[in-house]
């Protein structure tokens, strides 16, 4: 199980955490942004990866899971303030860490918002969602909990890992500008239905799922579509249709439900 404790200061040392445990540290020096140069979100998230020596992390899928088989999400969390990473210490059990000895850590920024632009948060250490996402150009610093308890600083409780976060300095920033790869699982949403009603076009869409926003591309040939920036974007849903609003225009028109990027 993991704990998250969000502070804007480092914790005491708690004496039963064991010393022979790894504590990964990492920030960002801000200002972090999304893909449209707007500052990132309080709350946003930020993961700690990891890939074999040698190789890059590949990237993350919409669901939050990473596209490579060799890569791990180690960890997740809304650790957004002010537009950067807090400093932040997560700790790694020693016998999970000796699987991972040798490998390449990197940290990421995550654009997890929702179609409302409230980021959707974290679950199970991963992500619930990825629209885009950028590797943090910062080293991840890896050390003993021992180290850190000589040093005076906060190592997180033995039993499960804890992540302890402060105010980090101010350099150059990330950006969440990558498009996260969609699942071979997720298949086409499918329209069940459409009515115009005092100039608004609703579609009504099954088969969506919570991790994608949805929209609407339109054209006047089914060759030449293109995304209809009147569209409204609607969050997915596993559990029932969803309905898309647009302007309604004279003339023939064709309508295709798409990701919103």
């Amino acid at each position: 199980m993991t704990a998250v404790l969000l502070a804007f200061a480092v914790f005491p040392m708690i004496a039963s955490a064991s010393v022979q445990d790894k504590v990964a540290r990492f920030s960002t020096p801000g200002p972090d942004c999304y893909a449209d140069g707007t500052l990132v979100a309080d709350g946003e998230c930020y993961a700690l990866v990891w890939s074999p020596k040698g190789l890059t992390f590949a990237g993350f899928n919409a669901d939050g899971t990473a596209i490579s088989a060799n890569d791990r999400v180690v960890f997740a969390a809304p650790l957004a303030l002010e537009g950067k990473c807090r400093d932040s210490l997560f700790q790694i059990p020693a016998d999970e860490y000796a699987e991972l000895e040798g490998g390449e850590w990197a940290v990421c920024l995550v654009d997890t918002r929702m179609a409302n632009g409230v980021p959707a948060g974290v679950a199970n250490n991963a992500p619930l969602r990825v629209n885009r996402w950028g590797a943090v150009r910062n080293e991840v610093k890896i050390s003993t909990a021992s180290t850190l308890a000589l040093d005076g600083i906060a190592a997180p409780k033995a039993g499960g890992r804890s992540l302890l976060a402060a105010a980090a300095p101010s350099e150059t920033g990330a950006c969440a500008d990558t498009l996260s790869a969609v699942p071979d699982s997720v298949t086409q949403p499918r329209i069940i239905g459409f009515e115009v009603v005092d100039g608004v076009a609703r579609l009504t869409v099954e088969g969506t799922v919570p991790f994608l926003t949805y929209t609407i591309s339109a054209g006047d040939t089914p060759n030449a579509l293109a995304a209809d920036d009147a569209a409204d974007w609607v969050d997915g849903d596993t559990a029932k249709p969803i309905e898309i609003e647009t302007d309604a225009v004279k003339g023939s028109r064709f309508f295709k439900v798409t990701r919103a990027e």
